[in-house]
């Protein structure tokens, strides 16, 4: 294995839940996510990796279904840190995920301080006045060019700073400034091409509070 990888705390649990279910749709919907979403999760793992972390069987007791492979069950039980650099080669911006610092502020809708001006909602606890480590999976970001209805604790506009390619050509990263701070989103080539994105567009993330959690030391 000489890719980078990135393995996430959605990923692992994406595969614990194929490793009991043994259903794809069923483990994508117990982890919250569509089957599509997990689909891309997997390949993106397999080509991380250098191959594939889960395999469809066929009869049997069970009459076939998904199941993970040694390489899926090793990250399922935790065989690979939540940020790993494999081979030596540091990961390109478009690989690595958004992790920031800042300030932890209790209150009704705890929140962390990033900068002087970027505020996001948060679902963790922490002493008020900590500092902290955040990360975000480019992945849980919903771009859109308009504001709409949603259930997202954390609506961020911003503008597209640049576009770059993804791995194996399967995806797309946006890289979009948001109060100074850059924010990596994964999007399909479909909604680069649908929405027109292009550095210099004006674009809204949505984000859950669940979807920022915190690193590193408590």
């Amino acid at each position: 294995m000489s890719r980078p990888s990135i393995v996430t705390s959605d990923d692992v649990a994406l595969l614990r839940s194929i490793g009991r279910e043994r259903s794809l749709v069923v483990a994508s919907r117990r982890a919250g996510i569509s089957r599509d979403r997990a689909v891309y999760r997997i390949r993106r793992l397999a080509r991380a990796f250098g191959g594939p972390v889960v395999v469809g069987v066929r009869g049997g007791a069970d009459h076939g279904g998904t199941v993970l492979t040694p390489l899926g069950d090793r990250i399922a039980r935790g065989g690979f840190d939540s940020i790993q650099l494999l081979g030596g080669r540091p990961a390109t911006p478009a690989e690595q995920p958004n992790l920031w610092r800042g300030i932890y502020r209790r209150g009704r809708a705890p929140e962390v301080r990033i900068g002087r001006t970027l505020r996001v909602r948060v679902a963790f606890d922490a002493d008020d006045g900590a500092a902290v480590a955040v990360l975000l999976d480019p992945d849980a970001i919903v771009v859109a060019r308009s504001r709409f209805a949603s259930s997202a604790r954390n609506v961020l506009g911003g503008t597209v700073a640049a576009v770059r390619p993804g791995r194996g050509g399967f995806a797309r990263t946006l890289v979009v400034r948001c109060s100074g701070v850059p924010v990596r989103v994964t999007v399909t080539p479909e909604t680069v091409q649908q929405f027109g994105l292009r550095p210099g567009v004006r674009v809204w993330l949505y984000i859950k509070a669940t979807a920022l959690r915190r690193v590193g030391p408590d």
